[in-house]
């Protein structure tokens, strides 16, 4: 062997001594002097290429490893490291690429493959990611890793079983690693088997205790258990490790309003901003701090749900008292019927250019910037007021309508994480329809109507849906309103809806329902004309929907 080779392998052994202990500078200077020996090795090359990445310099790693494999293009290791690269650069058709190839010259490498099966998840292709990393574990059935990432497709997929199962056997493999608990817990908190979550949390911080994401996490799993103190105590020590933890100060808020703690609540409820993909404001302007504004522009910015722009838009009246005008900027869909609401002077669309505004503030925020929390100011209703010729028309359309018209809704958004607690079957209003003189009117649209064809027929329905709302959100539904006895709805934007415009209204909720409308009382803090109608136990609408027809059957009794 030459003595620029033997320098070359000596380099480099020492090379990657100093790289597993973390010495990376170490590391670099090695592989360095290794080039210098032997120009253009590609083993240096690859090796100093995986220093780069460790010192967060992804595109200079690519470099390195690109003329790698120029020199060694079949080489596994190289293509298997260039993959790695690329989807840490969320070039994830490039990195299945490279794995792909490396998996063409040694089929039997289960990280390459468990790799794989990520980026095709990342890139949605969740069939095809299963695929490789069930590879992935028969070719190294003791691979924790690779039974985690397979656990966590399925649980993308929905097959909570099979998640649970790939977890389990992963937490099994490495006992003592907090990761593979919380991994397990995640999953079987999103399966619904929350007190078994909430054993895998425990399981993870006794091995982990300054574990972020498990304490989080398990302060979240407890609040939508309704065990608010052991939520908050939880929440409380992630916050003394890092009291700017933006997700463990956004779940303090929900579990503080949900127990009626609005002002502090609403405070906390700020930590939403820092949060990724909760909301975007302006890209420029002075934002408002609450002081009056007299004859300035408010731009309020829309954020989360329709159902939540009902619900908080009625603090532009307040707003408008301190002398601003306010100009809410929202979904195209929605404008026609902000421009309904009392305070609101203007609207803009999202996809429109930003109108002139002196200062803006973000939807959400107004109850803690108009001081309405600690005032208990937040019960109102009828600050939508329906456009008096839509009313007209729907009365009409009514009217042949004999007896007690009930409008309904049952499901909401099928995409929203907590929708298979708060949405109901169709058929719990069966026993209410059957009431002498009830005659149920439905307002369910999207998601949820397929439940209508299986309707008993000799129950009286008239399905409004397919005339409602063709030109804006909501428009039709709240001239609607005034035309019927009462709705009923669970927990979906009609509710809000009602609420807003002031009719009566009886609101389905779960056990542990939404923050918003807390664990206990008849009332909704938020609507006068809202009663609220709890689930005793989990699950339980039939009993929700007993009190419902015996409330009713009392009213039918006493008017007639």
């Amino acid at each position: 062997m030459s003595a620029p080779a033997r320098q070359t392998i000596d380099q480099i052994e020492a090379g990657l001594a100093h790289h597993r202990v973390g010495a990376i500078a170490k590391a670099e200077a090695c592989y360095k002097r290794a080039l210098a020996a032997s120009p253009g090795d590609p083993r240096a090359l690859h090796l100093l290429g995986l220093a780069a990445f460790d010192k967060g310099r992804p595109e200079r790693a690519l470099q390195l490893i690109s003329k790698a494999l120029a020199r060694d293009p079949a080489n596994p290791d190289f293509l298997h490291s260039a993959g790695h690269i690329l989807q840490s650069l969320e070039r994830y058709d490039e990195a299945a690429s490279h794995y792909h190839d490396a998996l063409e010259k040694d089929p039997g490498r289960a990280l390459t493959r468990s790799n794989l099966g990520n980026t095709l998840k990342r890139s949605g292709r969740l069939e095809e990611a299963a695929a490789q990393l069930a590879q992935a574990v028969e070719i190294s059935p003791d691979f924790a890793e690779g039974w985690s990432n397979l656990g966590l497709v399925h649980k993308e997929r929905g097959d909570f079983d099979a998640a649970i199962d790939c977890q389990r056997r992963a937490a099994g493999l490495r006992p003592t690693a907090a990761v593979f608990s919380f991994n397990l817990a995640n999953t079987l908190e999103a399966a619904g088997r929350r007190d078994e979550a909430i054993g895998a949390y425990r399981r993870a911080l006794t091995l982990d205790p300054a574990h972020r994401g498990a304490r989080v996490s398990l302060g979240a799993t407890l609040r939508r258990m309704g065990r608010l103190d052991e939520s908050t105590n939880e929440l409380e020590r992630a916050l003394a490790l890092n009291p700017a933890d933006a997700e463990a100060r956004w779940n303090m808020a929900l579990a503080q309003c949900m127990a009626g703690h609005w002002a502090s609540g609403l405070e906390n409820f700020e930590a939403r901003r820092r949060m990724p993909g909760m909301m975007a404001g302006p890209a420029s302007g002075a934002e408002w701090d609450g002081r009056p504004i007299p004859g300035r522009t408010l731009l309020v910015q829309h954020e989360q749900g329709m159902g939540d722009a009902i619900q908080f838009l009625r603090f532009a009246a307040d707003v408008e008292k301190l002398g601003a005008r306010v100009i809410y900027r929202g979904p195209e869909k929605l404008l026609a019927l902000a421009r309904r609401i009392s305070g609101v002077s203007g609207t803009s669309s999202l996809d429109a250019p930003l109108p002139r505004f002196d200062v803006w503030a973000p939807m959400m925020s107004l109850p803690r910037l108009v001081h309405a929390a600690s005032g208990q100011r937040l019960g109102r209703s009828g600050y939508l007021l329906p456009e008096p010729e839509r009313v007209a028309r729907w009365h009409e359309r009514l009217s042949s309508v004999a007896g007690l018209r009930i409008g309904v809704a049952w499901q909401g958004n099928p995409d929203y994480a907590a929708d298979r607690e708060r949405s109901l079957p169709l058929a719990m209003f069966e026993r209410l329809s059957a009431l002498p003189g009830v005659t149920l009117i439905g307002l369910q649209q999207g998601a949820g109507r397929e439940q209508i064809a299986g309707w008993p027929k000799v129950l009286p329905f008239v399905d409004l849906a397919p005339e409602l709302d063709s030109d804006a959100a909501f428009m039709d539904t709240a001239a609607v309103l005034p035309a019927l006895d009462l709705v009923i709805s669970s927990d979906t934007a009609l509710a809000h809806l009602a609420g807003a415009v002031g009719v009566p209204a009886w609101l389905a909720l779960a056990h542990v329902p939404d923050w918003r409308w807390g664990l206990e009382g008849e009332r909704s803090v938020w609507y006068p004309t809202v009663h609220v109608y709890r689930q005793p136990r989990p699950g339980d609408w039939k009993a929700v929907f007993a009190d419902m027809t015996e409330a009713l059957g009392a009213r039918i009794g006493a008017h007639g």
